[in-house]
Order: structure tokens, then sequence, then C-alpha cells
């Protein structure tokens, strides 16, 4: 049994973010509409038995990973978009609490940039287990030390994924959630099996801008 610490970690947010952001006060005062606390809620519903099969050792396996990874991918896609509508809403002045709960990092009281990375990362697949690659981010010009450089506040990561013996356009790539270390899961999905992934990365500073795009790691998910 091999599960993944983004799922576990994705779990712990979305045990508090929803029950956080849709109870009534907040629906109103985050500006959330009725079409996004459904499907807020109804995701909560469903999350909640799949992550309960994918981390029973006895039920683990094939089907409750790739049901797992889906939704988590639709999770994402469907709570990032809540977190950016209320980020960007300059008439909300969010507490301490809600950032945490949000996961919104309080803006840098210094707005000078830290000046943005001019070099990129090359990402390398260091193992796979059952839909789930290891990639590492490696600085070409300093492979052997570990972890980000000073600078390099994440790895942004935006991904591709083709037929077999297809070249990807640039309107293929979703960007990922942003990897706050240089050692990160990849999860895939029992339908993406035999497709191939286009995976790129690019470093971050701390005001999230980013410098360019590594070369793509090609990489056919099994």
């Amino acid at each position: 049994m091999n599960v993944s610490f983004k799922i576990l970690k994705f779990n712990l947010f979305v045990t508090h973010f929803i029950p956080f952001v849709t109870d009534p006060a907040r629906v109103i005062r985050f500006g959330l509409s009725p079409t996004q606390v459904t499907a807020l809620s109804d995701f909560f519903t469903d999350f909640g038995p799949k992550y309960k099969t994918y981390t029973d050792p006895v039920l683990y396996g094939p089907v409750a990973i790739s049901a797992i990874n889906q939704a988590y991918i639709d999770g994402f896609k469907l709570t990032q978009g809540i977190r950016a509508n209320i980020k960007s809403d300059t008439t909300i002045t969010l507490t301490s609490e809600e950032r945490a709960v949000c996961n919104i990092k309080k803006p840098d009281s210094n707005p000078t940039s830290p000046g943005i990375p001019k070099y990129s990362p090359s990402l390398v697949c260091i193992s796979r287990t059952a839909l789930t690659m290891a990639i590492v981010a490696i600085n070409t010009s300093n492979p052997f030390k570990k972890g980000k450089d000073k600078g390099v506040d994440a790895i942004g990561v935006k991904m591709a994924i083709v037929g077999a013996g297809t070249v990807p356009q640039p309107a293929d790539y979703v960007r990922l959630d942003d990897e706050t270390s240089s050692e990160f899961d990849l999860l895939f999905t029992s339908g993406q099996v035999g497709k191939t992934a286009y995976i790129i990365g690019f470093y971050l500073n701390s005001h999230n801008e980013a410098g360019p795009d590594g070369l793509p790691l090609v990489i056919t998910i099994a």
C-alpha cells in the first residue's frame, strides 16, 4: 500500500476548507454562488467515501487509486477556482483564520520583487507506482543540491496529456498545483493509461513571478 502524500494533504485541506466556506455567513461574505455551494457540497459528499476506500488496506487497489486521483483532479480545479476568487476580491480583508483555512498567503509587506528566477528546473521521474509518479525538480547547474535554491519559493508545473505519438500544443497544457517541495507526486487515472504526459516545470519567486519554462519531461502513463 503506497498512499500519496498529495492525497493526504488535500484531504486535510478540503476537510477544513469546504465546511468553512459553505457556512451560510461566509457564503455571503465570500460571494459564493448557489452553483458553487452545491458543487462544493456534492464534491465533499463524494470525496469522503472514496478517500476512506483509498486508505483502507483491504480495499486499496487500482480501482480505488484511479477513483481518488480523479476526485483529486476535479476537486483541485473546483477549490482552486474558489480560492482564486476569494483572493482577488479587493472588498474583503481576510482574517488570519480565513487565510489559514483557505491557504491564502498574506501579501508581502515589501512590494519590491525579489527577482524573477532566470533559470528553469529539469524534471526527473524518480519512481513510479500505480497511477502515481514521483518527480524531482533539479537545478542542472547545481544538480547535487537538495531542496530549492535561494530566491525560489515554489515550483510551478503544467502538464499536457495526449495520445501516443501526438505532440501537444500550448493550449493543451494545464497548470497544476504549485509545489513547495522540490520532490512531489503527479497523479493519473486509469483512463489516461497508455497516453503520453508532457510535464513542464518552472521556478516561482515569493511574488508568484515565474521564470522560464524548462524542457518537458515526456513519459508514458502506466
